[in-house]
């Protein structure tokens, strides 16, 4: 009898084994919008009688598994901390173009910051949410969710785009603050991203010449929404800390033959002088712009000023508006635009110049893209 006993459990074990072994493997995830590879920016940015200046604003890369987990490195900034403009290389781009320092902010050169790591899903509506379970070293944190509206087949399905529910709207100083729980479970409360299976890598970043010379990409305008916390006006005695949307980028193209940008000499950068801007000078509404290359991956460096603040001087120095830029790339390689954050700390301009000044309500901290028509940006009509 034990013989067969024996035998007995010998071929259960086997059937068991096999049955095991026959067992469908897990459902894949579905990747958001069948991409892996996202550009993403993300903010915090309220009312000053809301949260007195504490606004936040974070850019990096949102990495898809089709195991249904997701990685998250990035740069982040806060209002309070007072980050500063460091240089990041010098832009001799001749003709009418200044020769000046392009600046970016503090601690965008280098490695990233921070990181999360989490898992993700779909909403009964469609929505994706991510949920952050644990920093770049794998330690446990309290959980951070964020839900996020997904638009499919962009660019002729080579590129997919999420948004906070406000992110898009009219421009003006009446923008629609999510209220808590709506966008995250933290206080992130807008951001906008766009993702493609094209590399993270330098490899796939277009360079400056490219954008200038290459046809795909110098006919056409780039344009977005910018979500900003500033001043409501200039007066000093009325105005507050509100939260505005306006628009990036414009009509203007990269190779326009009237008035085309220009490559830097010795550096990986362009630089171009715009005509007829909102700067408030009477006689002066030139406004001088520079986009730069800097360190690896997609990462790109905008720096922008009225002409007129500089006084006579070639270069202006002080409360310029520096933009740190991911591009954004399709899955067939080709640059789309960008998205990237401004982290504008307010400095003294006297002997004091370069420093933070401690004047909370004249910064801007804000959120952007500023994409190819490829890419549909909701453009208010």
């Amino acid at each position: 009898m034990g013989r067969v006993f024996g035998g007995l459990l010998t071929t259960f074990t086997l059937l068991a084994s096999i049955l095991v072994s026959a067992s469908p493997a897990p459902a894949a995830t579905v990747l958001p919008g069948g991409k892996s590879n996202w550009v993403v920016s993300v903010g915090h940015m309220d009312l000053a009688s809301k949260n007195n200046y504490r606004n936040w604003v974070r850019l990096g890369y949102y990495v898809f598994n089709g195991d249904g987990t997701v990685v998250t490195n990035y740069w982040n900034w806060n209002q309070r901390d007072q980050p500063v403009r460091v240089d990041a290389m010098t832009a001799d781009c001749s003709g009418d173009v200044p020769k000046c320092t392009v600046r970016t902010v503090d601690g965008f050169s280098g490695d990233p910051m921070g990181g999360f790591q989490g898992t993700f899903g779909y909403t009964a509506d469609g929505r994706l949410f991510v949920t952050w379970t644990r920093d770049a070293s794998g330690q446990p944190i309290t959980p951070l969710s964020e839900y996020w509206n997904l638009e499919t087949g962009l660019a002729s399905g080579a590129a997919a785009r999420i948004t906070s529910p406000t992110y898009y709207g009219a421009y003006g100083n009446d923008v629609d603050i999510p209220a808590a729980g709506v966008f995250s479970t933290y206080t992130a409360n807008f951001g906008v991203g766009y993702g493609s299976n094209a590399s993270l890598g330098r490899e796939s970043r277009a360079t400056m010449s490219q954008l200038i010379n290459d046809q795909r990409y110098n006919a056409q305008p780039y344009k977005g929404a910018y979500v900003v916390a500033k001043a409501s006006s200039p007066d000093p005695a009325t105005r507050t800390g509100i939260v505005g949307r306006e628009g990036t980028g414009g009509a203007w193209s990269f190779g326009a033959a009237s008035n085309p940008w220009k490559l830097c000499n010795g550096s990986p950068c362009m630089g171009w002088l715009q005509p007829n801007t909102s700067c408030s000078s009477n006689n002066d509404k030139d406004r001088v712009r520079y986009i730069g290359e800097i360190s690896g991956g997609r990462r790109n460096t905008e720096e922008y000023w009225c002409q007129s603040l500089a006084q006579g001087q070639p270069c202006y120095k002080y409360n310029s508006h520096p933009r740190p830029m991911l591009q954004v790339v399709d899955d067939a390689g080709r640059f789309q635009g960008w998205v990237g954050v401004e982290a504008f700390t307010h400095v003294g301009t006297g002997s004091s110049g370069q420093q933070p000044d401690g004047s909370w309500v004249e910064g801007y901290w804000g959120i952007f893209d500023m994409v190819s028509t490829a890419l549909q940006p909701r453009l208010p009509t």
